[in-house]
């Protein structure tokens, strides 16, 4: 298989400058200047002139880098006093792996640059990295809204892809609404190959997410605001100041009285979430079976209320005298052999079947079949 490695860049705070264009542009010939995307692509060895990391923070926004040897890196930079440092970092730690594999914060000058790096030992096979980051940019304003989802999903991955996880290691913050994934969560956990069942297991601790705030309270809160402050808000919006309503609502909060949400529930441990991972998947395949059984059941009481009919079309079948034909007869003898079984009447059926030997005991190709399924042991 060949090599294969895609790098994504998007602005979206500011468009890039005309010159901010042409640098990037200038690290390969195969990147059209664009104010707000750049894509690069190597599919025989080769890489970046310029590490990706520091094209993020000096010009992006967002970042996704796939390579198919098993290598996922997610990264966005944000303003760093949009982001509240101290509960991102809770969720920042290095997972031991023969890859690298880490959640990490950094603060370069005015921005801080999340990078989520999941390796795969395993490799990704054949993939194409066109459309996943747009899939996935939602995450970044998730962020920026306190809605840390996709950092404890990155977490669960993590400690899937560890040789050996420490067990008594405990989980950091739930947060709300587990239960229910946005597409864009959705679309990290297909990329990422996250454990659904896994998953789940977590989200038995999830609360569901809070409430919006009602415009009542707002304007309630917006008239506490010393004036000032309003105007100061209203110039900065015509501006046109990036991401103005998450910094006012954020003070609107302190008006309101919100949170965030606290964090009450019991920590588990990595032990205690694998252990309960295992028993959704047990409950799972319990359930599954239950179905299909239950669809068995259904279908041969579907089928005896037609098995007179079953038998003449066996016979109208095995008289056409092809190998399709017999294939059909004997795919219906099977059924109606389970049919048996479930009624208890399976001496009537063996019955029935040395009829047919009896009968057409001359056609070799048929009573091959007959044998090789398992309806007869006749060596004739």
């Amino acid at each position: 298989m060949s090599e294969y490695q895609h790098y994504e860049f998007q602005a979206i705070d500011r468009p890039l400058t005309h010159e901010e264009q042409e640098t990037v542009a200038s690290l390969s010939s195969r990147v059209a200047p664009h104010p707000r995307r750049a894509v690069f692509t190597y599919s025989f060895g080769g890489g970046l002139r310029r590490s990706a990391e520091d094209l993020l923070a000096e010009y992006f926004d967002a970042m996704l880098y796939l390579a198919n040897w098993g290598s996922r890196q997610l990264m966005f930079r944000f303003p760093k006093e949009l982001i509240d440092l101290e509960q991102v970092q809770q969720y920042a730690m290095e997972f031991l792996s023969d890859f690298v594999s880490a959640i990490s914060l950094q603060i370069e000058g005015d921005y801080a640059i999340l990078d989520i790096q999941l390796g795969e030992e395993k490799g990704l096979g054949w993939i194409e990295g066109e459309g996943w980051l747009d899939s996935l940019i939602g995450l970044r304003d998730g962020i920026l809204r306190r809605d840390l989802r996709v950092l404890y999903l990155a977490w669960l991955k993590g400690i899937t892809l560890e040789c050996d996880p420490d067990e008594s290691a405990p989980e950091p913050p739930v947060p709300p609404g587990l239960q229910m994934l946005t597409p864009a969560l959705e679309s990290f956990v297909e990329l990422f190959d996250v454990d659904e069942d896994l998953i789940q297991a977590a989200a038995e601790q999830s609360a569901s997410p809070a409430m919006e705030t009602s415009d009542n309270d707002l304007r309630l809160a917006i008239e506490q605001m010393p004036p000032q402050e309003r105007d100061d808000f209203l110039l900065r919006l015509a501006q046109g100041e990036p991401h103005l309503s998450l910094a006012l609502n954020r003070r609107l909060d302190t008006f309101i009285g919100t949170t965030s949400g606290s964090d009450t529930a019991a920590r588990r441990t990595v032990g205690d979430l694998l252990a309960a991972a295992k028993a959704v998947q047990e409950r799972r395949g319990r359930e599954c079976a239950a179905a299909a059984e239950a669809k068995r059941i259904a279908e041969l009481k579907a089928l005896s209320e037609r098995e007179d009919e079953a038998w003449r079309e066996i016979d109208a079948l095995i008289q056409r005298s092809n190998a399709a034909s017999y294939t059909e007869a004997v795919a219906l003898l099977r059924k109606l052999q389970s049919l048996a079984e479930f009624q208890h009447k399976v001496t009537i059926f063996e019955t029935r079947i040395q009829q047919i030997c009896a009968q057409y005991s001359r056609r070799t190709a048929l009573m091959r079949r007959l044998r090789e399924a398992g309806l007869t042991s006749s060596s004739k």
